[in-house]
């Protein structure tokens, strides 16, 4: 084990009692019935026919959800351009949500942070595959539990022709060889070879357990792809129980039916009073007060870009400064809970400084931008931010015309500038509206827009791929509007994880705003 893996153990083993605890609580985040019951109690292995959840027995595969981010009524932004309640009819929602099916950006704004025990290697491998879930959100920890075996139906599901005696066979050999392997690795390591080493000779049945981020898509397509799998059926089982009980609505659209579940199941578990509610969820207490504002994207002056018309503001997030701590403990055998503090801080300033990013992945900022079009095409071409929806809004962007570094700008250049600019969005609103009357779809006329005229639009990020992007945006080389809402977008980092934040100045991955105008 190299020395920063043995620093990221020690620091595991302590604590201060300064514990984080975790508990119900009021929210303004976006809250799902069935998601808060899946927090608080766990997956069912199955549901029975009045809806009463049947737990799996240890050392069963076990898949728990840990956070998650939206809920399905959030999939619709077009009942918010319509004046619709996003909660409306349901006849409404399912007409409107199976116009946006092929869609993948709408149901990849839907979240679900796993921690999932007992896998076995092979089946964690095929999770992985297909872009189901992303190797770099990826921790296994390949644990001192006893290999899987294969009960008898199981083979007899997969070999309807083989016969009983023949099964039995085939069980008992495969039992045999299962202990044979986990046997001689036992008595590698007690012999003095490293785990690491050690674990070559076992079997693809050994368990493993990884904490992983899924989107509402990728589940849906881990699902359609593996629905057949034998091998994967207990995994199946609980993601359709997941899938089901966090978007019953979509399930049935997807399924032809929702899996019977009485609304007795969680009566208890979250109460809405009509303007707040209440969440099991790791909450980030600076986030909850920026909910119903906007961050003004300004100068360095303080003073608002373009009026107070460039924003940005956060919609909701996944996981907090606790969530890398989780990933990294179990990878180590270290029981999540209890992490304290101070604790958690010093080893996210570990994990910095000796460059690990996957930890970072996991938790993820999801927010809502006004933006011109040029800045919003910036933000595409780095490929840090996954993008939900866009649309152009009637409205452009004047900037305050600034001259070439070394050049003079006259006043007749600067009032040719803004009369230019005025002049082109007007032609294109006169153009747009002469091909809407000759019947040339909306989306068409678009192209003649001016790359100044604002764009909204919904996106999510990482804090790994929010750092790359605040890295090359907030420095005094990038361009001016996009650097700007870089840094609108910085200060929504810092009040959601500060710790994090601080540990990435301090380990100079991101430069501090006093520096970074000092350089401009």
């Amino acid at each position: 084990m190299g020395y920063g893996m043995k620093s990221v153990v020690e620091i595991l083993g302590k604590d201060d009692g300064n514990i984080i605890k975790q508990g119900e609580r009021e929210t303004k985040r976006s809250c799902s019935l069935g998601l808060e019951f899946l927090l608080r109690k766990g997956t069912p292995k199955s549901l029975t026919e009045d809806g009463t959840p049947c737990f799996p027995e240890a050392p069963a595969l076990t898949i728990y959800v840990v956070d998650y981010a939206g809920s399905e009524d959030d999939v619709l932004p077009s009942a918010q351009t319509q004046g619709v309640s996003a909660k409306s009819d349901e006849a409404w929602f399912e007409k409107n949500l199976k116009h946006t099916l092929p869609r993948a950006s709408d149901l990849d704004k839907l979240c679900v942070l796993l921690h999932c025990k007992n896998m076995t290697i092979a089946s964690t491998v095929e999770f992985m595959m297909n872009g189901s879930a992303s190797v770099n959100e990826f921790s296994a920890r390949y644990a001192e539990l006893p290999a899987a075996q294969i009960s008898k139906t199981d083979l007899q599901e997969m070999m309807p022709d083989v016969s009983k005696s023949a099964l039995d066979s085939i069980a008992e050999t495969l039992k045999k060889y299962y202990h044979n392997q986990y046997n001689h690795y036992k008595e590698l390591v007690q012999s003095g070879v490293t785990k690491e080493l050690s674990r070559g000779i076992l079997p693809t049945s050994q368990h493993t357990e990884f904490y992983t981020k899924l989107s509402l898509f990728h589940l849906i397509k881990f699902l359609q792809i593996y629905g057949e799998d034998p091998l994967m059926n207990p995994a199946i089982a609980q993601l359709e129980i997941i899938f089901n009980l966090a978007y019953p609505k979509i399930y049935k659209l997807f399924k032809g039916g929702a899996l019977k579940a009485s609304e007795k199941l969680w009566a208890d578990f979250v109460r809405n009073d009509g303007k707040k509610q209440t969440t099991y969820r790791l909450n980030s207490d600076n986030v909850e007060q920026l909910f119903e504002e906007k961050q003004i994207i300004s100068h360095e002056n303080e003073t608002p870009l373009d009026g107070h018309k460039c924003w940005v503001k956060i919609t909701d997030y996944l996981g907090t400064i606790k969530t890398p701590y989780q990933a990294v403990g179990m990878s180590f055998g270290v029981e999540e809970n209890p992490s304290s503090e101070k604790t958690v801080e010093s080893l996210i300033n570990l994990l910095i400084s000796l460059g690990h990013g996957s930890p970072f992945e996991l938790p993820t900022l999801f927010f809502t931008s006004k933006v011109p079009f040029f800045v919003f095409r910036h933000l595409i071409r780095h490929r840090t931010m996954g993008i939900y929806q866009w649309s152009f809004v009637d409205d452009r962007y004047v900037p305050t015309v600034r001259a070439e570094t070394g050049k003079e700008l006259s006043k007749m250049a600067q009032t040719e500038s803004e009369s230019y600019g005025e002049m082109s969005y007007s032609e294109s609103q006169k153009g747009c509206l002469e091909l809407r009357k000759l019947g040339l779809p909306e989306d068409l006329c678009s192209l003649i827009y001016p790359v100044n005229r604002y764009v909204e639009f919904s996106g999510r990020v990482d804090i790994h791929n929010l750092v790359h992007f605040l890295a090359l945006r907030t420095n005094p080389a990038a361009q001016y509007e996009t650097r700007m809402f870089a840094k609108a977008l910085k200060g929504l980092f810092e009040q959601w994880v500060p710790a994090i934040y601080k540990a990435f100045v301090a380990n100079k991955r991101l430069q501090d705003d006093k520096k970074l105008e000092k350089a401009a």
